[in-house]
């Protein structure tokens, strides 16, 4: 796919601040803010790329990647692709590191929990003096300075034993990567504006709340018709609008499935249970939609459940909805979800921007916007009865 031009404009961007940054004294901060969906690790690679090539920039620099739950695997995938042909840097985990140490032009890749536990393996001393710290140590000692890269750091990096762990990385710059920054007083910021990241056709032009349904807007607040509805009518609109997508799809010639994403309320024990079993009772006895063998079309991804997971990214995938909880809420890619189904008994009835980054993305981004409007947009269903 062809870079886009906000993606080259960022990623001009960064390297112009980065290089004026590296140039201080102290240990300084930069924020890249970019909408979910824009494409943030593709531009962070090319950035990295420009930044090792650029011959400006003294001393030599070693990196650490930090990501929530399993992201850091994903990110260095990408990158690691990214860098194929170009081997403008090396990407490893911390098992795969020569001699204990961060390369030149290197790239450590973190779990950020892993290493946000005071008895971590990678935190204690051991034996073979091969934890964070003596890692840290012989890098800096050859005179290399250390690039601290915190991807959706909104989740992760504002605790004190997190911030406590920054100051022991000691990096000489450290860059946030998020569609929503958490870190104060940064030294720099790059921003993507998101009408940018539309007017080139990579995430939707708007979400859809409950169509046909009538909402009505009062101080910030959404009061919508759908609210007295039961959890059946609220998957009836949501499947009805799948089928519209569907037929469009084919007619576009895409080979695209829709999914539709079903999130349950964030509770515990036995009501978790009756709202799941609930929900699953109604896509099998009236749609036919179940996780059997030879169905194949739900699947459910819950912390200790996972089935019918794998592949489901993929845009031709039979699975048609999938359930989940909170897992799928942060970097999780799969642009064919464009439908997402919300239930009430929720304790705070904001949208959150990550969770509605799941059905932003385009699933053609290299074609742009659909000739056929649907398709462009994302839906929401929900019978909460006050949305924020």
């Amino acid at each position: 796919m062809q870079i886009k031009i906000y993606q080259e404009n960022a990623i001009e961007g960064l390297l112009e601040k980065a290089k004026k940054l590296l140039g201080y004294l102290g240990e300084k901060k930069l924020i890249f803010k970019s909408p979910t969906g824009s494409g943030k690790t593709i531009m962070m690679a090319g950035f990295l790329k420009r930044l090792v090539e650029d011959r400006e920039v003294r001393p030599p620099l070693s990196f650490i990647w930090t990501a929530p739950r399993q992201l850091h695997i994903q990110s260095r995938e990408k990158l690691e692709k990214y860098f194929e042909e170009s081997r403008a840097l090396k990407c490893s985990f911390f098992e795969d590191l020569d001699d204990r140490k961060i390369g030149e032009n290197a790239i450590l890749f973190f779990n950020w929990e892993s290493i946000n536990k005071e008895d971590n393996v990678y935190i204690r001393d051991n034996e073979q003096d091969f934890n964070l710290s003596s890692v840290l140590k012989r890098t800096k000692e050859e005179n290399r300075e250390i690039v601290l890269v915190i991807d959706e750091a909104h989740h992760h990096a504002t605790s004190e034993i997190s911030q406590r762990l920054i100051r022991d990385i000691g990096p000489k710059l450290t860059i946030e990567v998020s569609a929503t920054p958490v870190i104060a007083s940064p030294d720099e910021m790059v921003n993507v504006p998101l009408e940018d990241v539309k007017a080139e056709g990579m995430i939707k032009e708007a979400v859809i709340l409950n169509e046909e349904f009538i909402n009505l807007v009062n101080e910030g607040r959404i009061e919508t018709e759908l609210s007295t509805g039961s959890e059946e009518l609220v998957i009836d609109a949501a499947l009805k609008k799948r089928e519209e997508l569907l037929k469009a799809f084919q007619k576009e010639k895409a080979n695209i499935n829709p999914l539709v994403l079903i999130q349950l309320p964030d509770r515990i024990g036995q009501l978790e249970d009756t709202m799941k079993n609930r929900v699953i009772g109604i896509l099998k006895d009236k749609y036919n939609i179940s996780t059997e063998k030879g169905n194949n079309k739900l699947a459910i991804w819950l912390s200790g459940e996972h089935v019918n997971k794998e592949e489901v990214e993929k845009s031709d995938n039979e699975v048609e909805v999938l359930i989940f909880k909170q897992a799928i809420a942060l970097g999780w890619d799969c642009p064919r979800a464009q439908i997402l189904v919300l239930f009430r008994e929720w304790h705070s009835p904001i949208f959150s921007i990550q969770t509605m980054g799941r059905i932003m993305r385009m699933p053609e981004p290299w074609k742009g916007y659909y000739e056929n409007a649907i398709l462009n947009y994302g839906y929401v269903y929900t019978n909460l009865s006050d949305i924020e």
